[in-house]
């Protein structure tokens, strides 16, 4: 092995042996979401016995590579849920690490979250010879400079995607092969309530706005919706499919930018190969590292800026929380209150978040008091909030004006129950 670290030689994925790699104690880091290399985590996990108790730490994940059944000899940190993650959360097998994404770029670079043993996923060359970090300009890079060890992984199914930064191969211990396709995340489609979500948050859209829009089924009715807006640009921190019929048509132009003007930009792609595919070799869609795409400085500066996020629930106050319910992780704090407070700083942008009024279950999400008492957005950063029932404009409004609002906006049969359980539980009311 010495030998291939030495020449830095392309090698294939079956050849690498993570026992001299990885050593017991070490923490392992690789690019997320659907960049991650999948060949080489599956690797690594079976080895674990062989290395000796390690850790690792997880950004969104869906290919479901680490499973509960691995933390024998795994300890799982990261940031939330998002995707297979959920599995770990339900196990009790993830070690939470509260921060915002616009954080981990610093934490790493001090050491603050150490990492010993970075995999990353990169693309085939362009015409020019150079690489791309693929599907998502992983934070995990600024874990190279204090890493022992890293590994690229050069994935011909990767896209070949537009960035102010690229990978340097020289930076790389070990460069593989892998031709394993990447994980696809078909869009989800929405239903009647989501799509009258949807309806209520595109009231606030105008023309030549430039959106922060992520995925789900919210997400894709809202999209869907716009098709009859024009100049609309888009500076987000993960993107679906849903986003391509926009740009083909002409609805997504990017022209009201004065930074990035005619381009889309997206920290990560979370799609299927049609997204993939649209992307590769496509220089209006910059793929770029989370300290530009979330940086506050920059969120600021873009006029017009409409952050759309979702929740787990809202209380009566505006207070948001898109980690837990109950005592269970079911999301993350991720990059929501970076956008919030981006759009809030951008001359006439605005901050939405848009949920249904219940659960599946018929649960009420408007809620007097978040149970878990896990705050992802507080009060003093709520804009809009919107349910299928309408909408709260909560910014500049007062306890008992805000408790009415949302009420408003919650399902007409919990409503009654909201407002008794508002003067017993909420401080700042009239009893």
């Amino acid at each position: 092995m010495a030998g291939l670290l030495d020449a830095r030689c392309e090698i294939d994925v079956a050849d690498i042996d993570f026992t001299q790699l990885v050593r017991p104690g070490d923490t392992v880091m690789w690019s997320q979401g659907i960049a991650e290399p999948t060949s080489l985590i599956r690797r690594l996990m079976a080895q674990r016995h062989e290395i000796g108790p390690f850790n690792v730490f997880l950004g969104g994940s869906y290919s479901a590579t680490v499973l509960p059944v691995h933390t024998d000899f795994v300890t799982v940190y990261g940031m939330g849920a998002v995707g297979s993650n959920r599995a770990l959360c339900r196990a009790e097998k993830l070690h939470v690490i509260p921060c915002h994404l616009s954080q981990l770029p610093a934490l790493l670079d001090s050491g603050a979250i150490r990492v010993d043993v970075v995999l990353m996923q990169v693309s085939r060359p362009d015409h020019d010879g150079l690489h791309s970090y693929g599907a998502a300009n992983s934070y995990a890079q600024h874990a190279l400079a204090r890493a022992r060890m890293r590994i690229a992984a050069i994935n011909d199914w990767a896209p070949r995607t537009a960035s102010t930064r690229r990978p340097d191969l020289s930076d790389y211990d070990i460069v593989v092969r892998d031709q394993e396709p990447l994980v696809e995340l078909p869009s989800s489609t929405p239903d009647e309530t989501d799509s009258a979500v949807a309806a209520n948050i595109a009231r606030f859209i105008a023309d030549g706005a430039i959106l922060q829009v992520g995925i789900g089924t919210v997400p894709n009715a809202l999209l869907a919706a716009l098709g009859d807006r024009r100049r609309l640009g888009l500076h987000s921190g993960v993107v679906g499919d849903a986003i391509v019929p926009l740009i083909e048509s002409g609805v997504l132009d990017n022209s009201t930018k004065i930074l990035d003007r005619g381009r889309t930009v997206t920290n990560a792609l979370a799609g299927t190969r049609r997204l993939s595919d649209f992307a590769d070799g496509n220089p209006d869609l910059l793929v770029e590292p989370v300290d530009r795409t979330h940086d506050h400085s920059v969120l600021a500066g873009l006029k017009g800026f409409v952050s759309v996020n979702s929740a787990v629930e809202v209380d009566l106050t505006g207070q948001v929380g898109s980690e837990v319910a109950g005592r269970h992780y079911l999301g993350t704090i991720g990059g929501q209150l970076d956008f919030v407070r981006g759009a809030l700083a951008a001359e006439g942008g605005r901050s939405i978040m848009g949920l249904p009024a219940r659960t599946a279950k018929g649960t009420s999400r408007i809620v007097a008091r978040i149970e878990s008492a896990v705050v992802t957005v507080p009060r003093s950063d709520a804009d809009i909030i919107a349910t299928e029932f309408g909408i709260a404009e909560l910014r500049g409004k007062s306890i008992e004006q805000r408790v009415k609002a949302m009420i408003s906006i919650a399902h007409p049969d919990d409503r009654d129950a909201l407002m008794e359980a508002a003067r017993k539980q909420v401080a700042g009311i009239a009893r």
